[in-house]
């Protein structure tokens, strides 16, 4: 198990297609006029939060410290 990950913290991207076009969680951008990504954390596919593109995922990850204190275990051996 990764980081101590159950299946009730984990993120699941969803397609396009499944979710009606809202606002950018990070920057507040509408997502339709860009690449959105959408995330859940149900895998009933219900967006929990949606992102213009990865980068803006990513800056988001980066500025809620989302990494901090999570690690997957890993052997130069594996």
């Amino acid at each position: 198990m990764c980081g101590g990950s159950t299946d009730v913290d984990k993120t699941f991207v969803l397609p396009a297609a499944s979710v009606r076009m809202v606002d950018c969680t990070y920057c507040g951008c509408p997502v339709e006029n860009h690449d959105p990504v959408y995330v859940s954390e149900t895998p009933d596919g219900k967006s929990t939060t949606q992102f213009c593109n990865y980068g803006c995922l990513s800056a988001h990850i980066d500025e809620a410290d989302l990494t901090t204190g999570t690690t997957c275990e890993w052997s130069p051996t594996q």
